[in-house]
């Protein structure tokens, strides 16, 4: 019992399954590429997983940790997935559309109005439905986890006002939800490559970002942007997953041991991630930013401009063709939310 309590029910399962001695051992390779700040959710989470599954395994899975983009971007580490070359990744939302077209639902605006509501809705049917597609692509994926909501920084002005992103020119990643959304609130959006934002809001090639807070504290965007702004206009999912491959080569016992670690892993990122986030904003604020929320009105205003605007274009890509289907889910997803 005592372990049960410690460790919870998960956890003492998978520890009954402890691999044997005469089982294979493999090397596996963790990668995200978030940064190498060591209280980062990304590394505290990557440290428990490394730490936990050597322990479960009794030694036959080793874990190296190859954080910040040393072995690719998002989209670079899911084909490493599909290949066999990465064992296990941590990656944002934003290519996996992709891969799994339905996962393209997260990234739309305004889709969640709190982290808890995210999670409900990721934690349920919904998904697990498109967990579970991930499969016919070659990747296993464990659990969602959390990057937060990204919030808009600019050196121009506050953005209080439905008109105040009007003519600002925004660096977003290079997603067609994320350039369409811009454009329905006003904005002139650059797509480009994070590699290069920082001298380009240096040299006022664009006037700002959005991005999650963590990644503005880690980045230092506050030395080059004057104005934050609490929008929280996309969620910015995570997800733990596992190279089909790989998994195929694991004996049953060692896959116990690494899906019951992965669950556990994104709980611990989580929860250090809800505390971390509301330390940055008072980080941020100490490095000179001038910090706003933005109002519930210009919030209503533009996420009535999503729906009506950039929804509908991405109903076909969410349907897989099917443009009947992907509003299905869109709307079956925003009544998951209430």
């Amino acid at each position: 019992m005592k372990i049960v309590t410690t460790l919870g029910i998960a956890a003492a399962l998978a520890l009954a399954g402890l691999a044997t001695a005469d089982a294979a051992s493999f090397t596996v390779k963790y990668a995200h590429n978030s940064n190498t700040i060591k209280e980062d959710p990304q590394n505290v989470a990557a440290e428990y997983f490394k730490k936990t599954l050597e322990e479960r395994s009794g030694g036959t899975l080793k874990v190296q940790l190859y954080p910040a983009g040393q072995l690719g971007d998002a989209r670079t580490l899911a084909e490493g997935l599909q290949m066999g070359t990465v064992e296990v990744a941590d990656i944002e939302n934003g290519p996996m559309g992709n891969f799994v077209p339905e996962a393209a639902v997260w990234d739309l605006p305004f889709m969640f109005t709190s982290i808890e509501v995210a999670h409900k809705v990721l934690d349920g049917p919904i998904g697990q439905m498109i967990q579970k597609k991930y499969l016919d692509v070659g990747i296993r994926h464990m659990c969602y986890d959390d990057g937060g909501f990204r919030h808009f920084t600019n050196n121009r002005r506050p953005i209080v006002a439905p008109t105040d992103l009007e003519g600002l020119k925004i660096r977003v990643m290079e997603s067609d939800v994320m350039v369409a959304s811009m454009k329905a609130f006003g904005a002139a959006a650059l797509p480009m490559s994070f590699g290069e934002l920082y001298s380009a809001l240096q040299q006022g090639v664009v006037d700002g970002q959005e991005n999650p807070l963590n990644l503005i504290y880690s980045q230092r965007f506050y030395e080059v942007q004057k104005y934050l702004t609490l929008s929280g206009h996309f969620y910015y999912p995570r997800q733990v997953m596992v190279s089909e491959a790989f998994w195929s080569r694991l004996d049953k016992k060692q896959q116990e041991v690494l899906a019951a670690t992965a669950k556990e892993t994104c709980k611990v990122q989580r929860d250090t991630y809800a505390t971390y986030a509301k330390t940055m904003a008072a980080e941020l604020k100490d490095k000179g930013m001038a910090i706003n929320e933005l109002p519930l009105e210009t919030k209503n205003v533009w996420a009535a401009a999503a729906r009506e605007k950039v929804y509908p274009m991405f109903y076909q890509k969410i349907g897989r063709g099917d443009a009947a289907a992907g509003k299905a889910l869109v709307e079956k997803t925003i009544d998951a939310t209430k």
